[in-house]
């Protein structure tokens, strides 16, 4: 790492999220507190309330029934088509992640907190004391232990405290018991059992100098119990063997991450802190993937939104992050979960009742990991969302581009995205000499306010579904071609026939639309429909009429403002304005997103921390915020992606050098940056110039290429290893 891998945080820390970060996947830690007291907030990204998982059941209802009864106006219809898939249990609540407590550390009279010092190279993290005695904290990350050392003697006492502490009503609103509790002279904590999944232990284990904390799972109190005993009791008979294995991985994480310098000390060290929170969050050693929050649930209030997998941008944000950064093997705990029981079988149920097909994946659009939906309703909004579906297929096939990983493209990727296919190759119809989605959302527009004068959120043609088609049947057919398979006919037959996106307004004002006859009238949070930009790059060849048409969607979402966006918005703008070749806006959007979405330990808030430039949830960010603050990981790695990708990004085969970075930016350096094709890429501006480029290809191959200073695009052939000092070829002397 280029920067100092010291963070220093000042007590006092008084709000949960405020807290330092520690995680190993599946385990999370959140450090806070004031004067004579240390609050250690823990949390599984497992412990969920299955119930009222919801999935789409075949009782009636089908695509072609709701895209008749919203051909013949029969909104009521519709209704009850959705509800007809309902099936509520104990109560009316949805599926949730559940929090799990925290751990106060009180000190010894006279003792008092000074100062946090997270070491993110090696995952360590120091609490000094105003007297100078010192606490150490350390979360393994192929264990689940939280390890504290107290040599000094500084704690004075710990207490367990669950959630049931702070969400009493709540939780017996749900039908749960209350806690079982732990005193003993060196073991305390509590066990929290649920109505009808795991139950949960969480234990510490005290002695003079240190502190053992375990979170684990079991079918009932006992068992979680003797599993938290027995991971507690293994880490300290191979206490060595841990150690080394979590020295090992830091030091293979950071090995080949990408470096940075921009002329901004605040980014710099978000960038690198948003890398530790990644590893953090997304270990692949994890048994499930990172959810919207991570493993960082807070205790004073339930997740929001479940704490799930909300696969209409967030979790795809999240991941994202793994590719230029090369991580790519952190994507395979999600991969994992899609491809298990029941998780696949869920997503064929949702496709077979709604399209009656046997061979179809159809996502709903907020789950938790056995792949049912986390709210008590269904709507077309949620249900019929097919491009976040799509989006994740992307995942499988940016994968196999930044790996070049034949194996994977054969036995995971094409099938999965064949699957998500067959359910567009469904919904598509004929009209007119042309392929047309007849029914579909724009995701969210519509959601929280009316349309037209009443709450829709659908119509045909959405240029979201369309750009997400798109970006399936061009993967499909290069992997087809890879593979040396036929392309199914109804591929080819969506590049010719299928339009790019949906147009609205007159000829020479034309712009995209939402969906047919809809256009962005509202500002609005999600860039769904400017997706052929980005996330999709669907946007290959396109004539000066076309790129007149970009121009005037680009202006005309600019015009409707940024007063509804929350704090994944930003950073999405941004890569969308880089990839337009804006050079200005990018950094301006992120310095605004700073000052509003980052909080004061740098974690990504939903809420607009202060009024004046976001009316977002208006109400809501005037809440207190130690019992309100919402935390999500998709802003702040979606913030890491938008830096890397005003740095270098790839679109349309070409890869694109200093795109999106600002005049004043005279000095500009970056290293080991992964991009398509399993090439690794470094350069240096000084002075505005381009003094330095180096590429390296992993498995060999073309890359061709544009500087921000040239207008020629250059091809580079590479053999596999091979590495080149490039900077002569780019820039046109040689």
């Amino acid at each position: 790492m280029k920067n100092s891998s010291i963070y220093k945080f000042s007590f006092p820390l008084t709000r949960t999220h405020l807290g330092v970060p520690l995680g190993n996947g599946g385990f999370g830690a959140l450090v806070w507190g004031e004067n004579s007291r240390l609050n250690i907030t823990v949390s599984r990204n497992d412990f969920w309330d299955h119930r009222n998982g919801q999935r789409i059941k075949d009782n009636g209802i089908s695509y072609k029934k709701i895209v008749e009864a919203y051909a013949a106006g029969d909104f009521e219809k519709i209704k009850q088509l959705y509800a007809s898939s309902v099936q509520i249990e104990d109560g009316n609540f949805p599926s949730t992640l559940l929090p799990g407590g925290r751990f106060e550390l009180k000190f010894k009279s006279g003792e008092t907190l000074k100062e946090a010092e997270l070491d993110i190279g090696s995952g360590k993290l120091r609490i000094n004391l105003t007297s100078s005695k010192v606490i150490l904290l350390c979360m393994y990350m192929s264990t689940d232990i939280l390890h504290i050392e107290d040599r000094d003697g500084a704690v004075d006492s710990i207490e367990g405290l669950p959630a049931w502490r702070f969400l009493k009503d709540a939780l017996k609103e749900r039908f749960f018991d209350a806690p079982g509790f732990v005193h003993k002279k060196n073991l305390c904590g509590w066990m929290q059992s649920c109505p009808a999944d795991s139950s949960l232990a969480a234990l510490c284990e005290k002695d003079e100098s240190e502190f053992i904390i375990n979170l684990s799972l079991g079918d009932n109190n006992e068992k979680a119990y003797a599993k938290s005993l027995y991971v507690i009791n293994e880490f300290r008979s191979r206490k060595n063997h841990f150690s080394e294995k979590d020295a090992a991985f830091w030091k293979k994480y950071w090995s080949h991450n990408p470096e940075i310098d921009i002329p901004s000390e605040f980014f710099n060290r978000f960038f690198s802190f948003a890398l530790y929170r990644f590893a953090c969050a997304t270990n692949p050693s994890a048994k499930k993937p990172c959810p919207l929050q991570g493993p960082w649930i807070e205790e004073y209030q339930f997740p929001s939104w479940g704490g799930n997998y909300t696969v209409n941008v967030n979790i795809e944000q999240i991941y994202t992050l793994a590719f230029h950064t090369g991580n790519i093997d952190f994507l395979k705990p999600l991969f994992n979960m899609f491809e298990s029981e029941p998780f696949s079988s869920v997503m064929a149920g949702n496709a077979k009742s709604m399209f009656g097909i046997d061979d179809g994946c159809l996502l709903t659009h907020s789950v938790n990991d056995l792949g049912m939906q986390c709210q008590n309703g269904f709507s077309t909004h949620s249900a019929l969302d097919h491009a976040v579906t799509a989006w994740i297929a992307q995942l499988y096939w940016l994968y196999y581009r930044y790996s070049l990983d034949v194996d994977f493209l054969r036995g995971r990727a094409f099938p999965f995205m064949s699957r998500v296919m067959r359910v567009f190759e469904e919904m598509i119809e004929e009209r007119d000499g042309k392929l047309s989605i007849p029914l579909a959302p724009s995701p969210e527009y519509g959601v929280c306010f009316k349309v037209g004068g009443r709450s829709i959120q659908e119509g045909r043609n959405p240029s979201m579904q369309l750009a997400s088609a798109h970006m399936l049947a061009d993967a499909l057919i290069e992997a087809a071609e890879i593979l040396k398979v036929k392309p199914r006919e109804k591929w080819l037959d969506i590049k010719k026939k299928l339009p790019l996106y949906t147009l609205i307004g007159e000829q020479g004002s034309a712009r995209i639309a939402l969906w047919e006859g809809q256009d962005l009238d509202v500002c609005h949070r999600h860039h769904s429909h400017l997706a052929c930009i980005y996330p999709f790059d669907t946007l290959k060849n396109i004539s000066p009429e076309q790129q007149h048409i970009i121009d005037n969607s680009i202006d005309h979402w600019i015009l409707k403002g940024m007063g509804e966006w929350s704090e994944w918005c930003y950073p999405w703008a941004a890569i969308i304005q880089a990839r337009q070749g804006f050079k200005e806006a990018p950094a301006l959007l992120l310095d605004i997103w700073k000052e509003i979405f980052i909080n004061e330990s740098m974690a990504t808030v939903y809420l607009p921390k202060f009024r004046g430039l976001s009316a977002h949830r208006q109400s809501d960010m005037l809440k207190p915020k130690e019992t309100s603050e919402i935390m999500q990981l998709d802003g702040t790695m979606a913030g890491a992606t938008a830096i890397i990708e005003m740095l270098v990004h790839e679109r349309q085969d070409v890869v694109h050098l200093f795109p999106g970075v600002p005049d004043k930016w005279l000095d500009i350096s970056f290293k080991n940056i992964r991009l398509p094709g399993a090439f690794l890429i470094s350069a240096e501006r000084k002075n505005g110039k381009m003094i330095s480029l180096s590429i390296k290809s992993l498995k060999g191959g073309m890359m061709k290429l544009k500087t921000d200073d040239t207008a020629t695009i250059v091809q580079l052939q590479f053999s596999p290893e091979e590495e080149k000092d490039a900077l002569a070829k780019a820039c046109g002397t040689k």
